[in-house]
């Protein structure tokens, strides 16, 4: 399998075994955070909680080009992990010492922190490896979100049996703590297996030499990511109708109850895992694209079967089925926007993450009032929107392309000047 050829180089072993720590970490986190403020708060607060997360994502993708650009390095990720550290682990007394609103602005220097980590991260990963493993890898770390979002609840569980909820903290600190040491090490020695030059100046990366790119003109360039970038925030979107649809329709015409959800979220899990097992491991055949709109398109197609959906094996077949495609979908278009030099790449990864968390906080402002009023009909609307989307997605990329004499844009030929207008642009 080429997971397992990847984890025989060490500096790939170190990364993924800190990545998924530090993933097992966030997992207590948001367990801990959540069960905290619902005791001291209430459910107000939760959804509080969520949106000022979201904050600094939204902020850092329009207008922290040249931040994330600074932080593109190893050494400098290792340096933001160790930041985190005394934050998290001081959360269990931090409500009684500051409050709510000290809390909320602790939270949103940990969004901060998670919104220059997750594309600086994908974005340096790759070069790592040899080019023709850059999909094992990305699917690799992915991988890593999928299988602690089965185990991750089971962990804390048995945590939860020694300790008081607010300890997981603690938990999430000293994972911290092993991932920016892991980070340092490959800061250190990475260059010595890795063998692309990208890899080599882990401590300067080029993309904090050179001029920041822009979302925009990198979009019309490459037509194909375009296109894929806004399916993936409209299909979030529209998919996040099961967070809040599957719990309404099992209980409204199943009569099920909350057992029969857990076995809906672990097939969900079960599902990702095993696609991403065959995404990360066997050549895909068509071209980047058309993979890409085929797994929204299938998704979109689930969707609608669960309005007809009328028994909980039914609605278990058609989880798994869905899940099974999601790696198809992540892995490869992580894997197309690897293949563009360092400075680009990440660019384009921080805007498809900003517009997954705009299309996340988007879904549950507006679909719960959706299902809550007719669940079957809900899902059939996102269902058709999510299959016509990704049947139409090609043509958004020719419509925003740019001229056929245009010189493609690159990091030293777009001004790195920012500012309101820019975002307005993008």
């Amino acid at each position: 399998m080429g997971y397992l050829r990847l984890l025989r180089q060490r500096h790939i072993l170190v990364l993924w075994l800190a990545e998924t720590l530090s993933v097992f970490g966030d997992r207590f986190f948001t367990l801990a955070l959540m069960w905290t403020a619902w005791q001291r708060e209430g459910a107000v607060t939760m959804g509080v909680v969520v949106i000022v997360e979201s904050v600094p994502h939204l902020l850092v993708g329009a207008f922290g080009r040249r931040l994330l650009a600074r932080f593109a390095s190893f050494r400098a990720l290792a340096g933001v992990d160790a930041a985190q550290i005394l934050v998290v682990g001081a959360m269990p007394w931090l409500w009684d010492l500051v409050g709510l609103a000290g809390v909320l602005a602790v939270i949103v220097l940990i969004g901060l922190c998670d919104a220059i980590t997750e594309p600086t991260r994908s974005a340096i990963t790759p070069d790592l490896v040899e080019a023709d493993q850059v999909r094992q890898v990305n699917g690799l770390m992915d991988l890593t979100g999928r299988f602690t979002w089965v185990l991750g609840p089971g962990s804390a569980a048995v945590l939860l049996a020694a300790m008081e909820p607010e300890k997981l903290f603690l938990v999430d600190a000293a994972t911290f703590a092993v991932s920016a040491l892991a980070l340092l090490w490959l800061a250190r020695h990475a260059d010595q297996g890795a063998p692309t030059p990208a890899a080599g100046d882990l401590d300067e990366p080029d993309s904090a030499k050179a001029p920041v790119p822009r979302a925009w003109p990198l979009l019309r360039h490459h037509t194909a990511l375009a296109s894929a970038v806004a399916l993936h925030g409209v299909g979030e979107f529209l998919y996040a109708i099961t967070t809040v649809g599957i719990p309404v329709l099992l209980t409204a015409r199943l009569q099920a109850e909350a057992d029969a959800y857990a076995m809906v979220v672990m097939c969900m899990g079960i599902g990702s895992v095993i696609g991403n097992l065959l995404v990360g491991n066997i050549a895909l055949p068509g071209r980047f694209l058309t993979v890409y709109c085929t797994a929204w398109a299938l998704r979109g197609m689930v969707l609608v079967a669960f309005t007809f959906a009328d028994a909980l094996v039914t609605v278990l077949l058609l989880t798994g089925a869905a899940s099974l495609t999601v790696p198809l979908g992540a892995v490869n278009l992580t894997t197309e926007l690897s293949r563009l030099p360092q400075a680009e790449r990440l660019r384009l990864m921080t805007v498809d993450s900003t517009g997954l968390h705009v299309a996340s906080m988007a879904g549950m402002a507006v679909l719960p009032a959706l299902v809550a009023a007719a669940p079957a009909r809900a899902f059939l609307a996102c269902g058709v929107l999510l299959v016509g989307t990704a049947l139409t997605a090609p043509l958004i990329g020719r419509f925003v392309s740019l001229p056929p004499t245009a010189a493609p844009p690159s990091a030293a030929s777009i001004p790195a000047l920012g500012g309101p207008e820019d975002l307005a642009r993008r």
